[in-house]
């Protein structure tokens, strides 16, 4: 048996100038010069150019029948190609093989669409249908890498600053975490369900409970919730940790060199403050607008209420909340309408502005202002850390105090990306604080945990007796990086008597809490140190870190809208599968109107 030499990557082949090699990949390009054919090959590592010569007879009428994507491999001596020829583009690009043997080992249909761009130009959903093509674009495959690389880099640092990787159940149970769960019907428990975990939140608490010191887990964490371009269809993972005896300052201490030193070893961006920055929830919602602030660029929202109240025009004197930025843009009338065109569609109802040229003001509201008034609202710019100068623009949101902020924050974002001052090599990472325990639920038309249940409450039982459900502050805190939430996370609730108590604020008898959240309690009641964690999410830290729009983007099968176009998930099962669930499939009543009409 004549014996096979080992298979070199294109990238070792640099090295080995004057060796003979086998390598073995996809066929990226051919070119046939008639008495040369020329073929790009293509392997996880990079690519090398064959060179198959016409006297080579046998092997160059193989040769002739590669097309592109073909898989192949070849046997030759690597040589340096002439001066002339040099692909500096390349790392293998000042070599070549001068094939002896090639081989066919597979062949390929037409692409659907060409891999050597990065694919932003093509249309997604045909992209995710042959995701096992789009892979092999070089985007593609080195957001993998990277993805791999982050995972091992965030691995060995926990491990190394010894916290424990243990893995948690992935069947549970239904809990009340914020969003809809997946439910896995029991063959052995006919009529119940498991649930897919929405974190492993009450696992790594019973974890502390049962000593463990530092825990970490790459946990994956499934939700039935709405996509958005920052969040995935059904899965994502986060990076899930938890220790015990810690308070909010130390654990704050434990975990910030991780995102300081995964920042400089493995991506080219610059942290904007270390130690992190901390901003209560209260101040980021007044200054940004929102609980994630984008703070590579200051202008903060001012509140211009008090002198809006006092101006002659009535509908600005009955208004709730006026909120406002100072913009270095002197903006033309038509880039004034388009800006509010576009805050209209965020739900907003009308944009308000003033020219400001050093100091004066312009524009058709200023008739309604007096010079008192207009100084007066100049001077809570500068209280606010404005400069006024030059040609300058006063772009206000007037309405209820909750929606002012929001649209007056998108406002800001949008400038921002108008004037450039997104730093795209900044991450500016900051922690929100001083969470509310509580929220109204407008849609339920009640109050909901503003958070998990398990956060620990600001004042304990006292706060819960004597305080309104509005004012109660949790231990509930986020990190944040250029207008994402990266992560979430608490010290905990350990105490069952306050998270009966904070339960009953929201209308649950201690009999329902007790029944519903069981094993926290009784686990709680065996002596459950204090606690605390979070969970960054490794796939918003992929997006931000490295540049991608999309979270799709950096899975390797993502989904698109809840569904898979590649593998066609979520797919009908034989109904013989569902009676051994006991589950029969509930007809909609658009399909019985529809079955009615056609009799008719």
């Amino acid at each position: 048996m004549e014996e096979r030499i080992e298979r070199t990557m294109a990238k070792d082949c640099v090295d080995k100038a004057g060796q003979t090699v086998r390598v073995a990949g996809w066929a990226s390009t051919v070119r046939d010069h008639g008495g040369l054919i020329f073929i790009d090959l293509r392997d996880w590592s990079g690519t090398i150019q064959l060179v198959i010569d016409v006297e080579n007879k046998g092997q160059f009428q193989i040769a002739e029948k590669i097309g592109t994507e073909y898989v192949i491999e070849a046997e030759g001596k690597i040589r340096k190609r002439a001066d002339d020829l040099i692909n500096s583009k390349i790392p293998t690009g000042e070599i070549e093989i001068e094939v002896d043997k090639i081989e066919i080992l597979n062949k390929s249909k037409p692409m659907p669409f060409p891999i050597d761009g990065d694919g932003r130009d093509i249309d997604e959903q045909m992209r995710l249908k042959y995701r096992f093509i789009d892979l092999r674009r070089d985007r593609v495959k080195n957001l993998m890498k990277k993805r791999h690389e982050l995972i091992l880099y965030t691995r060995n640092w926990f491990s190394e600053h010894e916290f424990l990787e243990v893995q948690t159940p992935l069947l549970t149970v239904s809990s009340p975490e914020g969003a809809r769960d997946f439910l896995v019907p029991s063959r052995i428990y006919p009529g119940k369900f498991y649930a897919l975990p929405q974190a492993p939140q009450q696992y790594k608490q019973l974890l502390m409970v049962g000593g463990v010191h530092k825990y970490f887990q790459i946990a994956p964490c499934f939700r039935d919730e709405d996509p958005r371009a920052d969040r995935h269809s059904g899965a994502f993972y986060q990076i899930d940790v938890e220790c015990s005896f810690v308070n909010r300052d130390e654990f704050f201490a434990l975990v910030e060199p991780y995102f300081k030193e995964v920042i400089e070893d493995i991506t080219d961006k610059k942290l904007w403050k270390y130690p992190l920055p901390r901003i209560a929830y209260k101040d980021s919602i007044d200054f940004y607008g929102n609980d994630k602030p984008d703070l590579r660029f200051e202008m903060k929202l001012t509140d211009l209420t008090e002198q809006f109240h006092k101006s002659d025009m009535k509908i600005f004197q009955e208004v709730e909340t006026v909120k406002a930025v100072l913009v270095d843009k002197d903006f033309s009338r038509k880039e004034l309408d388009d800006l509010t065109d576009e805050v209209k569609l965020q739900g907003a109802g009308g944009l308000a502005w003033f020219k400001v040229e050093n100091g004066e003001f312009g524009g058709q509201l200023v008739k309604f202002f007096e010079k008192d008034l207009q100084k007066q609202m100049l001077e809570k710019f500068t209280q606010n850390g404005y400069e006024v100068k030059g040609a300058q623009t006063i772009l206000a949101i007037a309405d209820d105090y909750k929606k002012a902020c929001s649209y007056a924050g998108w406002v800001r974002s949008k400038v921002g990306d108008i004037l450039g001052l997104k730093d795209p090599d900044t991450l500016a990472f900051a922690w929100i604080v001083d969470f509310p325990m509580y929220e109204w639920d407008e849609r339920r038309d009640k109050w909901d945990f503003g958070h998990n249940p398990f956060s620990m409450v600001k004042g304990g039982l006292e706060a819960l007796r004597s305080q309104e459900p509005e004012d109660i502050l949790s231990e509930q805190y986020d990190i944040v990086c250029n207008g994402y939430e990266i992560s979430s996370g608490s010290i905990r609730n350990h105490d069952p008597e306050v998270l009966v108590e904070a339960f009953k604020v929201l209308g649950y008898s201690e009999e329902r809490t007790r029944r519903e959240f069981a094993h926290m309690i009784s686990a709680f009641e065996f002596g459950a140190p204090p606690h605390g964690g979070f969970a960054p999410g490794i796939d918003r830290m992929m997006m931000i870190f490295f540049d991608e729009d999309n979270i799709r983007e950096i899975y390797a099968f993502p989904k698109s809208n809840a569904s898979e176009p590649m593998t066609g998930a979520p797919r009908e099962v034989p109904k013989e599968d569902l009676d051994v669930l006991h589950i029969d499939i509930k007809k909609s009543s658009k399909k019985k109107t529809a079955k009615k009409s056609s009799k008719s």
